[in-house]
């Protein structure tokens, strides 16, 4: 047995009381600096956020749900759009992309107000689009904006860009931790903004608690009374379940940058109009097939819990699917704001309702797995989808989610729906 030297000794102790300090520069930033700041900022985008969702369902009751009002409705939006995007395409699509490459300013105020208007329209019926895209363009902005206000020391813009973001993203989706981890894994494939995680957590954390209070404090999903009872022997299967979700993920994302790349070509102020009239068959048939409510989904998540509880026959699901696939990329590839979150979650549940029910197994088990794991896939956000599935369900499926996660975004690697994601830290410019 070797001795150990005094001098070895004395520099262990060294290295121990390093680590039995208080380091009150960094407790005196959080709580002079950080927490109010993030506080402040839930509460403004909490308020916002409420009215956001408010002048959505507003909308919402005033279309009837009938092919021509539909159709009429979609090219409203669409022409609106093209018109706002004309000489601002930054608000154009989902909007992640531009806030990721944009960080260090907020956008301007006119822009801003454009995207808002855009996105309440697009978010109202007609387009199954998710909210994440429009709430984190927005709530970074409001961020950052603050931040200019009250005069925050400069050179933290990331960090205050991402405390808006996930605060604007908690709230809509009701899911605190979850819009928290999103905002801070999306800007890369495998890495996370980890030192931001307690200003963003509190930040959605008020947000969550304003837009409750203001909203309503009920989850998305309501699977109250039923079973999402699993075994170990469901385990290979949601690992099937997550390979199969790999594969269609990749074909989605290849359609929705194909579409994407194919609207390039097109006027900006054409190219919401052009994707929708191509769409508008594929919105009619899903109006007419419709006892899912897809065509609502953005306004009150009904369709998440309508998959997770209604067996598909395979005819119903792949046409379901299939409808999707195509029907976002010319919408929302197209140039009409609204996120990838809720295609996601729809076209995993979707899937996870048909591997159900051809293995007679759960079909709320297996439609719930399928969500994290195409988000996870597609976002290439795995923690944050297993939470936010989590969260919005209210179920503590841990270990079946994230089976199907784990082989969703591994075998879906190199797969991404937004370009400005980086590999990880190493690679992302100095400010």
């Amino acid at each position: 047995m070797s001795r150990i030297k005094p001098k070895d000794a004395i520099e262990n102790c060294k290295e121990s009381i390093k680590c039995t300090h208080f380091n009150w520069i960094e407790i005196a930033a959080y709580i002079l600096k950080w927490i109010p700041f993030s506080a402040i900022c839930g509460i403004i985008v909490g308020l916002i956020a409420s009215l956001f969702d408010y002048f959505v369902l507003l909308i919402n009751t005033t279309i009837p749900n009938k092919p021509l009002f539909v159709a009429t409705f979609a090219v409203l939006v669409a022409m609106i759009t093209g018109l706002y995007i004309k000489n601002d395409a930054t608000i154009a699509g989902p909007g992640i992309n531009y806030v990721l490459n944009h960080m260090e300013k907020p956008v301007s105020f006119k822009s801003l107000i454009k995207k808002f208007i855009i996105s309440v329209l697009a978010l109202s019926g007609v387009f199954t689009a998710g909210r994440e895209g429009p709430s984190f363009f927005i709530g970074s902005s409001i961020s950052l904006y603050l931040s200019k206000t009250i005069k925050l020391k400069e050179g933290y813009s990331r960090k205050i860009a991402l405390i808006g973001a996930g605060a604007f993203t908690s709230a809509l989706l009701k899911a605190p931790l979850g819009g928290a981890i999103f905002a801070l894994e999306i800007a890369y494939v495998s890495d996370m903004e980890y030192e931001s995680f307690p200003q963003v957590l509190i930040a959605s954390v008020f947000s969550y608690l304003v837009f409750s209070f203001l909203r309503g404090k009920h989850s998305l999903m309501n699977l109250s009374g039923v079973s999402t009872a699993w075994s170990i022997h469901s385990i290979p299967m949601l690992m099937l379940l997550g390979l199969v979700i790999a594969l269609a993920t990749y074909i989605f994302i290849s359609s929705f940058h194909f579409a994407n790349c194919i609207s390039s070509f097109i006027a900006p102020v054409f190219r919401p109009i052009v994707g929708v009239i191509l769409a508008l068959p594929l919105l009619v048939i899903l109006l007419s097939h419709d006892k899912l409510d897809l065509l609502n989904a953005s306004v009150n998540y009904q369709a998440l819990t309508n998959i997770s509880v209604i067996h598909l026959s395979i005819y119903q699901s792949l046409k379901y699917l299939l409808l999707m696939m195509s029907i976002i990329p010319l919408t929302i590839g197209f140039g009409i704001s609204g996120g990838l979150i809720l295609p996601s979650l729809i076209m995993g549940a979707i899937l996870g309702n048909l591997f159900g029910g051809l293995f007679n197994e759960n079909i709320v088990l297996f439609s719930l797995s399928g969500m994290a794991a195409f988000l996870a896939a597609t976002a290439k956000t795995p923690l944050a989808a297993i939470v936010l599935v989590l969260e919005i369900s209210q179920t503590d499926l841990i270990i079946p989610l994230t089976a199907s996660v784990i082989v969703s975004y591994i075998f879906s690697y190199g797969v991404n729906a937004y370009t400005s994601q980086q590999e990880c830290k190493l690679n992302l410019p100095i400010q």
